[in-house]
C-alpha cells in the first residue's frame, strides 16, 4: 500500500547514485526522520534550514507523493554537488544497493514500532487513506480497503497475523537489510542507541559518512535532533510536512517515551518475540530488540 520501488528505476535513468549519497532506510517508525534530521544537522554543522525536511530529503518510493519534483530535487542537488539524503522504506533486495552510496538502516524495537505504526497510519487524512487505496486497487486489482482499527491491540494483532497487514513487513525489510550489515558502506543504527548516547551515535555516523566528529558543532546538534525540538516544529519534521495526516504533530506521539509493556498484553509481547525470533534467528531479533555496538 505505502511503498514503490518501481520510482527507484526512474532514479537510475536519471544517473543514479553518485558519490556520496546517503539512504536511510528503515521498516517505518523505526527512527527514520529522527535519522533524517540527525544527517542533515551532521552535514549542515548544525546550521537550520528554511526548508522542511521532506523537501530536502525525499521519500522517493512512497506511493504517493509528487515523484517528478522528488526527483528534479535529487538532480538539482547532484548538480549543485550537494550531498543528497533520500529515505526508503522497501527492503533491500527491492533498493538499488550501489557501492559509491552510504546506506544507514535504523532498527527499533518491533513492539514499540508496531505500537507507533498504529498511530501514524490512525491519523491518516481521509484523502490519503483514500487515495493509498486508490492506489491499492489500481495495482492489485483487489477493491477492498484497508481499515486501520481504532483500538492500537486490534491492529497490532492483525499486523502481527499478516506479515505486515500489506503496508510494511517488519521483519521481511528488517532480514533483508541484515544480510548487509558487515558492507562498509551500510551502517546499523539503532533507535535505542539514539536515546541511550545520541552525541555518541551522532559521532559514529559523522564517521562513517567520513566527517571527521570533532568539527561538529555538536552541541548544536544534540539540541536540533532532540524530540523536543524537532516535535514542537512538526511542520517543518514531518514526512510531508504532515500534509498527508490530520495534523503534522500528530506524527510525533510519544516518541522515546514509548512503552510497549505498558501498552500491549503478555500474550502479543510473547507471541511477538517468537515470531521475531522465527522469521530473524536469535542474533538478529535480539539486535531488533536491544540495538547493540554492531559497529
Amino acid at each position: 500500500y505505502l511503498s514503490n520501488s518501481a520510482v527507484w528505476e526512474d532514479f537510475l535513468t536519471q544517473g543514479g547514485f553518485v558519490d556520496g549519497d546517503i539512504v536511510v532506510a528503515d521498516p517505518f517508525k523505526a527512527g527514520t526522520t529522527w535519522t533524517q534530521r540527525i544527517l542533515q544537522q551532521i552535514l549542515s554543522n548544525g546550521e537550520e534550514h528554511d526548508a522542511g525536511l521532506s523537501d530536502t530529503s525525499p521519500w522517493l518510493d512512497s506511493s504517493w507523493g509528487d515523484h517528478a519534483q522528488m526527483l528534479a530535487t535529487l538532480k538539482a542537488q547532484r548538480e549543485a554537488g550537494t550531498r543528497r539524503v533520500m529515505k526508503s522504506h522497501v527492503a533491500a533486495d527491492a533498493l538499488p544497493i550501489a557501492p559509491e552510496a552510504r546506506y544507514v538502516f535504523v532498527g527499533r524495537n518491533g513492539k514499540d514500532l508496531g505500537i507507533s505504526f498504529h498511530n501514524y497510519l490512525h491519523n491518516f487524512s481521509e484523502s490519503t487513506m483514500a487515495e493509498i487505496n486508490r492506489i491499492h486497487a489500481e495495482w492489485s486489482g483487489d477493491p477492498t480497503p484497508l481499515v486501520i482499527p481504532d483500538d492500537m491491540r486490534e491492529f497490532f494483532d492483525l499486523w502481527l497475523d499478516t506479515d505486515g497487514y500489506q503496508c510494511c513487513d517488519l521483519f521481511d525489510v528488517t532480514g533483508t537489510w541484515w544480510k548487509f550489515k558487515d558492507e562498509p558502506n551500510v551502517l546499523l543504527v539503532h533507535y535505542n542507541n539514539l536515546k541511550e548516547d545520541l552525541p555518541g551515535q551522532i559521532s559514529q555516523i559523522a564517521e562513517f559518512l567520513s566527517v571527521d566528529s570533532a568539527s561538529l558543532n555538536m552541541d548544536d546538534i544534540v539540541e536540533h535532533c532532540s524530540f523536543e525540538y524537532m516535535s514542537g516544529r512538526a511542520e517543518k519534521m514531518a514526512p510531508f510536512g504532515g500534509g498527508h495526516m490530520s495534523s503534522a504533530k500528530a506524527f510525533f506521539d510519544k516518541g522515546p517515551k514509548r512503552d510497549f509493556r505498558t501498552e500491549l498484553s503478555d500474550e502479543q509481547i510473547e507471541r511477538f518475540d517468537r515470531k521475531a525470533l522465527d522469521k530473524l534467528g536469535d542474533e538478529c531479533a535480539r539486535w531488533l530488540e536491544v540495538g547493540s555496538a554492531h559497529k
